[in-house]
């Protein structure tokens, strides 16, 4: 087999037409233009031929396919959101969004490395951009967040773990529980107290490396999402040279809510993928599959079935491509992030609960591709914003900022 040639992606930024004044005016457009197509088109093949034969092996090994990853930087699709003069590939998040779901279709997804390699461009040093993140998008290294600990996770504000700045360096003691990547990750963006100041605002975010003495692993089996390490770590006077801060000390916790936005609607468009592959292999199925001497797919009940998922599918696409049309524009989308968060997972899991049905005792083997699938979307519902937490963040979002339950 040849090298795997790198597939190009265009700088997509769709222009603002000025008018009078300041006023601009953006046109409404739900289509793709021919580059995306292509794209889109591109990807797809990449994921069926390289990605999908060997996946499935992966996921029942419960390893990381480092095989895979090193083909996805070959053909540039590691650092897809990355800028050029890091290495990536300077794509938009529209762009970004369509790799990510067709990926998605197979059961893989963009590496969250790529994702955190933005809050360092946002906040991090030029030493840091130039050693992490050159390093994520050639392939060659992989970031991970440390922001759970085992009596904090949806309330981040209250984390523990802390940092005592002495001699130039951070000296830090903690525990972190149920984390992404703990094996493969060769850093993690560290939540970590550096203050007394209660909440939310004593948090900073510290580079640690994983190959520090004082860090000591554990790992947990999961019931999907086996491809990737879950597990925790405890960290024992970890020392961290005071260069390693990311954006300002104790500012750390609104870094960290950035990158969630953006990693929250890529597991949304991830899951519609998984979810839309699910649903036409599906109807191939009724349309073939007789029963009292028809197609399956004649019986109103499957039919009604079908058209529901289709059209719930439809909708959480379009709401997923929303936010990230609303992030290429520098617009706020902390709202509707979170309403992908919840309703793209939630969308997804009934249409591939739904394809399962329809194969009757067939979809309740572990040969079935559903049967994966809908274990690694109901991780989804959980992993980074439980659906009552999304909820939460809308509903704050529309009645303002008063009225989050759990502020005074």
């Amino acid at each position: 087999m040849g090298a795997i040639q790198p597939i190009p992606v265009k700088l997509l930024i769709n222009g603002w037409k000025r008018t009078s004044g300041e006023v601009f005016v953006l046109p409404l457009d739900f289509s793709f233009d021919e580059e995306q197509e292509l794209y889109r088109k591109i990807v797809r093949e990449f994921a069926q031929k390289e990605i999908a034969p060997k996946l499935r092996e992966y996921d029942a090994k419960g390893e990381y396919p480092w095989e895979i990853h090193k083909k996805m930087a070959e053909a540039g699709l590691l650092g897809i959101n990355i800028p050029k003069e890091y290495g990536g590939q300077g794509a938009d998040a529209v762009t970004t969004a369509i790799a990510s779901e067709e990926m998605g279709r197979v059961g893989w997804h963009i590496p969250l490395s790529d994702i955190l390699a933005e809050t360092i461009l946002r906040h991090g040093t030029e030493e840091q951009k130039e050693k992490w993140v050159r390093g994520v998008a050639k392939g060659e290294i992989m970031l991970g967040i440390g922001s759970t600990e085992p009596g904090t996770g949806s309330d981040a504000g209250s984390i523990k773990t802390h940092a005592v700045k002495r001699n130039g360096e951070y000296i830090i003691n903690g525990e972190k529980s149920f984390i992404t990547a703990v094996r493969e990750a060769a850093a993690f963006l560290l939540m970590t107290r550096t203050s007394d100041t209660p909440g939310s605002h004593g948090v900073s975010m510290i580079l640690v490396e994983m190959d520090n003495p004082g860090i000591q692993k554990t790992y947990f089996k999961t019931l999907g999402w086996r491809t990737t390490s879950f597990g925790a770590f405890s960290l024992h006077d970890v020392h961290v040279p005071v260069s390693n801060l990311v954006g300002e000390e104790n500012k750390g916790f609104h870094c960290l809510m950035q990158t969630f936005d953006f990693m929250r609607s890529l597991i949304g468009i991830w899951c519609v993928g998984m979810a839309q592959a699910a649903l036409e292999r599906s109807i191939e199925y009724v349309k073939q599959r007789k029963a009292f001497g028809r197609p399956i797919g004649k019986f109103e009940a499957v039919q009604f079935r079908i058209a529901e998922d289709a059209t719930f599918l439809e909708a959480a696409r379009l709401l997923c491509y929303k936010v990230f049309w609303l992030k290429d524009r520098g617009l706020p989308y902390t709202r509707e992030s979170a309403m992908t968060k919840w309703w793209a997972p939630e969308v997804a899991y009934r249409v591939v609960d739904n394809a399962l049905q329809s194969y009757g005792s067939l979809g309740f083997t572990t040969d079935s591709e559903e049967e994966w699938h809908l274990r690694d979307i109901r991780g989804a519902l959980i992993g980074d914003g439980t659906p009552d937490i999304m909820k939460t963040i809308i509903g704050r979002e529309i009645l303002g900022r008063e009225f989050i339950p759990y502020k005074d």
